[in-house]
């Protein structure tokens, strides 16, 4: 994850060597080096995906937040922590997005924070969120109906 112009995308999809991740032991997000969020389900690793604009560019759905002038971008970790920062070099200054999932002991508490910081001089930030449509409101597989099981005796 270096220094580079975004890389060249095929039919709007960022390289998957070109995505950090982050996490909170319970599940996980993929934020490419143009600062957007391509997979992130929650509250868990087998839950429906809120976005997933990398298997489906068009309805998969995203999370984007990035500099708003053409900009390098460079990727890393904050040592020895999942603090992922996507840092955004542009004629004007210089920003960061700082990614990460706290892990929390509380059930029921999942975040996923993202904060946008001017390290030099003035840049614009642009944000867009837009939760993707591709999952089924059920986990039933479309034109099954749910089995139940009984617990009673055969006769």
């Amino acid at each position: 994850m270096s220094g580079r112009q975004q890389p060249a995308t095929a039919a709007g999809y960022l390289p998957i060597a070109e995505h950090g991740l982050i996490g909170n032991l319970r599940t996980v997000a993929l934020v490419g080096t143009d600062g957007t969020i391509d997979w992130y389900c929650c509250p868990s690793f087998d839950a429906p995906s809120v976005f997933a604009s990398i298997l489906d560019a068009d309805r998969g759905g995203s999370f984007e937040l990035a500099a708003d002038a053409p900009a390098k971008t460079k990727q890393f970790y904050f040592p020895d922590t999942n603090v992922l920062i996507t840092r955004f070099f542009t004629e004007d200054g210089v920003g960061e997005i700082q990614d990460f999932m706290p892990v929390s002991g509380e059930t029921g508490r999942h975040r996923l924070i993202r904060r946008v910081v001017c390290v030099r001089g003035s840049i614009p930030f642009r944000a867009r969120v837009a939760p993707g449509s591709t999952t089924p409101d059920s986990h039933t597989p479309s034109g099954d109906t749910p089995t139940r099981h009984s617990s009673s005796p055969r006769t």
